[in-house]
């Protein structure tokens, strides 16, 4: 396993609320095969602890950011209660004096910075992205509709006690059409396409057939990949 990954949960481990790997890294502690590099760290948390992982960020002496993509710029969040950070899908957690990126301060504004993306992987832990999520009782929410969801024990895995977001999920996420189209994404998710199905068990391979019609009931490519599996 990589020392990225134990050193990520031996940081978050004394953090009280529900976590998991996902990404490529995810599907990494599923598989135990490592078929790419990746380019950060990614955790998921619920939209009802956004303040609480805000909160051990900055106790922990590092830094919060909400990314401003229309500017490609970054925001510093200091206090756990910005209304900024409420109904952001992520944000960046950024150990001072990191390694992969650099953040550069702009004139006449202190909260506001631009960045440099300086290696293509991560290599120290020194950079989070923490991506929200929903949760409704206890099941995983997995799109705007609420209409797609997994049991909170089926959606959440465990290697060791590491815990990581099941494969089918993470599947289901990258098989948006944004994903498949994107320059950035594709030998990504086209290589995790490749290497993860055949990992899943029958019960999880269903489960993602059936979202996949659900939630692309007009057709999707990677439906038509996992049916032909």
């Amino acid at each position: 396993m990589k020392r990225i990954i134990t050193e990520c949960h031996r940081f978050l481990k004394n953090f009280e609320y529900t976590y998991a790997f996902c990404g490529g890294y995810a599907l990494e502690l599923a598989t135990g095969k490592s078929n790419r590099t990746h380019s950060d760290i990614d955790i998921t948390l619920f939209n009802e602890n956004r303040k609480s992982i805000i909160t051990y960020i900055l106790n922990s002496g590092w830094n919060v950011y909400e990314p401003l993509h229309s500017v490609n710029s970054l925001r510093l969040i200091t206090d756990p209660n910005d209304e900024g950070t409420q109904n952001r899908l992520y944000i960046w957690a950024i150990k001072p004096d990191c390694s992969f990126i650099k953040i550069m301060p702009k004139p006449d504004n202190d909260t506001v910075f631009s960045f440099e993306i300086l290696d293509d992987e991560q290599v120290e832990f020194d950079f989070i992205d923490i991506i929200f999520n929903t949760q409704e009782g206890e099941k995983f929410v997995c799109d705007s509709n609420r209409s797609i969801a997994r049991q909170l024990d089926k959606a959440i895995l465990y290697h060791g006690d590491i815990p990581y977001l099941a494969p089918e999920i993470i599947l289901f996420f990258i098989a948006n059409p944004a994903y498949i189209k994107s320059d950035y994404h594709r030998e990504k998710n086209n290589s995790d396409w490749k290497s993860t199905p055949p990992f899943l068990t029958g019960e999880s391979k269903e489960w993602l057939i059936d979202a996949l019609r659900k939630a692309y009931p007009e057709g999707n490519r990677r439906l038509e990949e996992l049916l032909a599996l």
